[in-house]
């Protein structure tokens, strides 16, 4: 089916997996999973090496996540952020094996299986990993749970070291690259404006890592400040709000926060305060479970991209949750 971009007035596009790259995030997660699990000044007992983990990324990514299985695993949970994947096989990890002390692959293998026979889903899946790792380990749940526990601190602490450098060491984000040539997307985003379309982001990520490479590659223009959210919309609204429920995807918060800009106020947005007919005309653009499930508690429209980390099962779900359209990936909205 061809795009009809005359059928909306806005969109709104996931961006790791859509037009970011995914994968230097999860090296990043996985250099997160192999500093918590081993080093001494976390929950391990090794005096690791940062120097060789940085040469060895793409080894430790292979072991720690079986490959891409591991991920592709997290992501049917509808689990969205980076941070989130790591949190889930680390708190798997210390259930299995509460004292591991090698990288064992066999281990990761176990982790994978793990969470391949999951059935809770986002955002049940982060209370059930929480209380197991919890009581393999002799803590209360408090301790491991998302968001504001000590596991929590030191995991986000441990990401963020690894994604932008230390100091002594620079960081992945500096290897970061688009999921398609600058130019086929440049190409993409303005044929879009040209057909009067308002163009948004509703990013698991934090504002100024979403930025950096949007600044980069000179695709700011492309997009209307006041419907750029991310990460930093997200947890600023769980405070403001005291929410128990987290609003990142797959609730619906990120793209409705973007569909309506600065014009309505965090509460509006989570009492459905707003227009809900608007949201007939505003489209989604995204490649995984989370965002078509946000996407459709929304009530807007979805358009799938396989440009994800696993493209056979993400067309299989786009199909069975009735997406509008399915495309290999973003260029196939030109419709000249």
């Amino acid at each position: 089916m061809k795009f009809q971009p005359n059928k909306f007035d806005k969109i709104i596009f996931d961006m790791d997996g859509v037009i970011t790259g995914e994968y230097i995030y999860w090296d990043t997660a996985a250099l997160t999973v192999y500093e918590l699990l081993f080093s001494h000044e976390q929950f391990g007992k090794l005096d690791i090496d940062r120097e060789w983990c940085i040469n060895n990324y793409k080894e430790l990514h292979r072991i720690i996540f079986s490959g891409d299985k591991t991920i592709k695993a997290v992501k049917n949970l509808g689990v969205n952020t980076n941070w989130d994947l790591a949190y889930i096989v680390f708190c798997v990890s210390r259930y299995i094996e509460p004292e591991l002390t090698a990288l064992d692959e066999w281990h990761f293998e176990s982790v994978r299986m793990f969470i391949e026979n999951i059935e809770a889903k986002s955002p049940e899946i982060y209370d059930l990993v929480g209380s197991l790792a919890a009581v393999a380990t002799g803590h209360d749940s408090a301790y491991f749970s998302r968001g504001s526990s000590e596991v929590w601190k030191r995991l986000h602490s441990c990401f963020q070291k690894w994604f932008h450098g230390n100091g002594e060491l620079k960081g992945l984000n500096e290897l970061e690259e688009p999921i398609l040539s600058i130019d086929k997307i440049k190409k993409t985003l303005q044929y879009l404006k040209d057909n009067g379309l308002k163009l948004g982001i509703g990013t698991g990520r934090p504002k100024d890592e979403i930025m950096f490479p949007i600044n980069e590659w000179s695709l700011s223009e492309y997009f209307e400040p006041n419907m750029i959210v991310t990460y930093d919309e997200v947890l600023e609204a769980e405070e403001e709000l005291a929410s128990e429920t987290p609003l990142a995807k797959p609730n619906p918060f990120v793209f409705l926060k973007s569909a309506f800009g600065d014009t309505l106020s965090n509460a509006n947005i989570i009492n459905k305060e707003y227009d809900k007919n608007s949201l007939k005309r505003i489209a989604v653009v995204g490649d995984a479970p989370s965002d078509i499930m946000a996407a459709k508690a929304a009530n807007m429209s979805f358009i799938g991209v396989l440009t994800g980390v696993d493209r056979i099962s993400a067309e299989k779900y786009f199909l069975s949750m009735n997406s509008d359209y399915i495309f290999d990936d973003i260029t196939e909205m030109l419709n000249d």
